[in-house]
């Protein structure tokens, strides 16, 4: 269990004045909804930190996050609660956890993750996957194509895409540019697919157990 300590600096004792601990007990606690989560992880993780392209990629990856109860005790599950506590640790310690708010909840490694993962990015990335694609069980409305005529799907089921995630590259970390046969390229290019059908219908095929496009060859970086 991970402890957290919150370090306030006395300041403007003078009457009449608040204190900085006055304004951390007044300070409401994030609201728990979509558009408080990608305000501060845009604002907090950019540049090599960054895990969305834009504003729009973060809100719709976003719509596959369970709630959780509240920024201050969702620290280890796979919750929009537990990515708006790190998002805003973030603010200072952005290297080491915007990986944490992200779409995984954890860094992409071969280790089991202790973060917003809820014990497997799997979930997240499969969550995710199957939101914005469809799966041959439930298919999206209309049961979309691509451009070659192909569903959009690329597995059966939740479980299906979970019992194939293991065996994928876990060794490359997560970017906005992941690319290869990795794990990280399917969950970079499952954050364009939410953006709508038409995203859908170019990336949906780079998650596949066997994907095409930016997800093939060989991963880097």
């Amino acid at each position: 269990m991970r402890t957290f300590f919150i370090v306030i600096v006395l300041a403007g004792c003078g009457s009449g004045n608040k204190t900085s601990i006055d304004a951390a007990i007044d300070a409401p606690p994030p609201t728990l909804d979509c558009s408080t989560y990608c305000a501060k992880i845009q604002a907090n993780c950019t540049g090599t930190n960054a895990q969305y392209s834009n504003m729009d990629q973060c809100m719709a990856t976003c719509a596959s996050f369970a709630v959780g109860t509240s920024k201050v005790t969702d620290t280890a599950d796979n919750t929009l609660g537990c990515r708006i506590n790190y998002a805003v640790a973030a603010s200072t310690m952005a290297a080491t956890q915007c990986p944490h708010a992200g779409p995984a909840g954890d860094l992409i490694t071969a280790a089991v993750p202790a973060f917003c993962s809820g014990g497997d990015v799997c979930m997240s990335f499969c969550t995710l996957e199957i939101m914005a694609c469809g799966s041959l069980d439930a298919p999206l409305p209309g049961n979309p194509k691509d451009a070659t005529g192909n569903p959009l799907f690329q597995f059966r089921n939740l479980a299906n895409c979970m019992s194939l995630c293991p065996s994928w590259d876990k060794t490359h970390l997560y970017s906005t540019m992941s690319m290869g046969d990795s794990l990280a390229c399917r969950l970079s290019a499952a954050t364009s697919a939410a953006l709508s059908v038409t995203s859908g219908k170019t990336y949906c095929a780079y998650t596949a157990d066997f994907p095409t496009g930016a997800c093939a060859g060989t991963a880097s970086p």
